[in-house]
């Protein structure tokens, strides 16, 4: 029966191939990458249209590729010199200092007055748009003001549109413009038409959107619609990296995924070598299309320019050779045919069945097999994510153990080999189930939860091994067991173990995604690995987890059963190579290659673990 599982199992995948080589093609031919900084720091460090000139042709010179442009405001406006704006104590102080000569006008209390010193922005007419009949026009002396009642620092914030002028200018230098979506708390029914703008200004070199502040533009009621006209417009919409918006999903979805993957760089909290790593490993590792670099603004204007050219310059000179400086473009769309679907739904059941049936009765693994196809099913037949979520978590959870767990003894040398290739094969396997039922742009680009249970996947194929491990130990008689464990003394160094142990697990669990931190020592070491092998394979693999399995399985093939307690560390690699996959934003290659290094490795580190096992004998005179 199981012969004949596995024949169908291996129908299914070579069914399925063709799906994950259009995942792999999608991400492997999308090799254009842009460098984006923000119009308003350029424009504050070159302190004048002609230096502004010459920054930009020295950016583009560089590497950049991008700029991106905001909705002005009275505060952008009023920076970039085109408009004043005073609130009641402020206007009346400055006219006092400017002696004019007539009565001081009787002023609303709260609001703001805005002065119009430049035309280059359609400042009135915005104004007229966004406040109607809250604004109004006086006259003081020889000047003429706008009063808008109301709360000036919300006032100053209001989105009045984007200048045209600016982006003509940009797009004729050959920039590819970034329009930056307003901030959904700033927005109003009477500024909608900012939004419909931007419909308008779609272009060749005007082609994404960059959400800004907590809430995308739209959100919270009007998010379907404003990314279905966009869509139907021609643009992509950028996704920050680590940050979570409201609203985002749905105007992503809305849009059919066409999204970029962007990564943020801030020079005042990263130093220029460590941000050019960051940028490259960013492109290379995790699908980042888009290096958004914001200037060291703390530093004089000079060396604020000079420190973001060379950044731009050593990110272009250093990336791969694989990847090109130029226009971002979403990921070619890939799906899967219903049959294809249904294939992955069986082979992902089928698989779950035999994992369970090797570990648990056989009772349990028949109902595993309904359970994990009637949750395929109504993934299939229904547009809740949730399904295939919870069908590719138990194939991620289950894998490692069948992996980790020999299926036969070991008796010699070739036995090792076999288990560990078996082991192998077994991980991939599961792996292909869970890139196969978690496919899809929206999950190439990570919009939203992507795999959702690292957590999970970190901690249950621990438990479960130990459990295997120590059942031979309490199985006849489980409480005689624990009464005897709980009679036992608690010496001093008992409690060392145990808090060491503890301090060990804590920090393992707390590595897991992406807000652990590493060691100084540990990150040099990881950018040595990186500069040598293109990817460095992860250390709990090729260091811990794949070394002490081999070397278990020696101790098994000599006979000494407690060596089986090992497989509990040995397990570790396992499962995270079935966690590197699950990082669907990784590209599919980089993930092998990965994988491979630390399977190679540890296998070799393993051996060398043997032999010092075996030399230790020797001298001891044990051998």
């Amino acid at each position: 029966m199981k012969k004949w599982i596995w024949l169908a199992i291996a129908i299914t995948l070579v069914w399925t191939a063709s799906a994950i080589y259009s995942r792999h093609e999608a991400e492997w031919k999308n090799r254009s990458y842009e460098i984006m900084m923000p119009y308003d720091q350029i424009q504050e460090a070159a302190q004048s249209s002609a230096e502004e000139d010459k920054l930009l042709a020295r950016l583009k010179k560089a590497g950049l590729t991008s700029i991106s442009i905001e909705a002005e405001t009275l505060h952008s406006l009023e920076k970039a010199g085109v408009v004043f704006t005073f609130e009641r104590d402020e206007l009346l102080k400055s006219l006092i200092i400017a002696d004019e000569s007539f009565s001081m006008p009787d002023l609303p209390s709260e609001g703001l007055f805005i002065y119009i010193h430049d035309t280059s922005f359609p400042v009135r007419q915005a104004l007229e748009q966004v406040f109607g009949e809250q604004l109004s026009t006086m006259k003081i002396g020889k000047r003429t003001y706008y009063f808008v009642e109301g709360n000036p620092r919300k006032l100053n914030d209001i989105p009045l549109g984007y200048n045209e002028r600016v982006i003509d200018r940009l797009t004729d230098q050959g920039f590819q413009v970034v329009l930056r979506l307003p901030d959904a708390r700033y927005m109003t029914e009477t500024n909608e038409f900012v939004l419909e703008q931007i419909t308008s200004l779609k272009g060749e070199h005007v082609n994404k959107l960059l959400p800004t502040g907590e809430e995308i533009a739209g959100f919270p009621n009007e998010l379907q619609k404003w990314g279905e006209r966009w869509k139907e417009a021609g643009y992509a919409l950028l996704s920050i990296e680590f940050t979570n918006m409201k609203g985002f999903v749905t105007v992503a979805k809305a849009m059919d995924a066409q999204v970029v993957r962007l990564h943020s760089l801030n020079l005042e909290r990263r130093d220029p070598a460590e941000a050019v790593d960051v940028a490259i490993r960013a492109v290379k590792e995790r699908n980042i299309r888009a290096v958004f670099l914001r200037m060291d603004s703390s530093k004089a204007p000079d060396k604020r320019i000079n420190m973001a050219v060379n950044v731009i310059e050593n990110i272009v000179k250093q990336m791969p050779s694989h990847y090109e400086a130029g226009a971002s473009h979403p990921f070619a769309p890939i799906h899967q045919s219903l049959a294809t679907k249904a294939m992955v739904v069986l082979g992902a059941s089928l698989f779950l069945f035999l994992a369970t049936a090797q570990l648990l009765p056989r009772l349990v693994a028949y109902a595993a097999f309904v359970g994990s196809f009637v949750l395929g099913a109504l993934s299939m037949f229904t547009s809740i994510s949730l399904f295939e979520q919870l069908l590719a978590l138990g194939v991620g959870v289950l894998t490692p153990v069948y992996a980790a767990i020999p299926s036969s003894p070991i008796r010699r040398t070739k036995d090792i080999v076999w288990t560990y290739m078996r082991s192998i094969g077994i991980s991939f396997v599961g792996i292909w189930w869970i890139v196969s039922l978690l496919y899809g742009n929206e999950y190439l680009a990570y919009i939203g939860e992507g795999f959702r249970g690292v957590k999970l996947v970190y901690v249950v194929p621990v438990l479960f091994v130990a459990a295997y491990v120590l059942w031979p130990y309490i199985s006849k008689n489980p409480l005689a067991f624990a009464k005897k464990q709980l009679r036992e003394p608690v010496k001093y160094w008992h409690l060392l173990v145990f808090a060491v142990g503890g301090a060990v697990f804590l920090y393992y669990i707390s590595r897991t995604g992406n807000v652990g931190a590493a060691s100084p020592l540990e990150l040099a070491f990881r950018q040595k690995l990186e500069e040598w092998l293109y990817v460095r394979p992860r250390t709990k693999e090729f260091l811990l987890g794949f070394p002490v399995y081999v070397f278990a399985l020696y101790l098994l093939k000599e006979n000494m059963k407690k060596a089986s307690f090992l497989l509990i560390i040995g397990v570790i690699g396992w499962l995270s190579i079935v966690n590197t996959f699950t990082h669907l934003h990784i590209p599919l290659y980089v993930s092998f290659i990965r994988t491979l290094y630390s399977l190679i490795l540890g296998a070799i580190i393993g051996s060398i673990m043997i032999g010092m096992y075996r030399i230790f004998l020797k001298k001891r005179g044990m051998a």
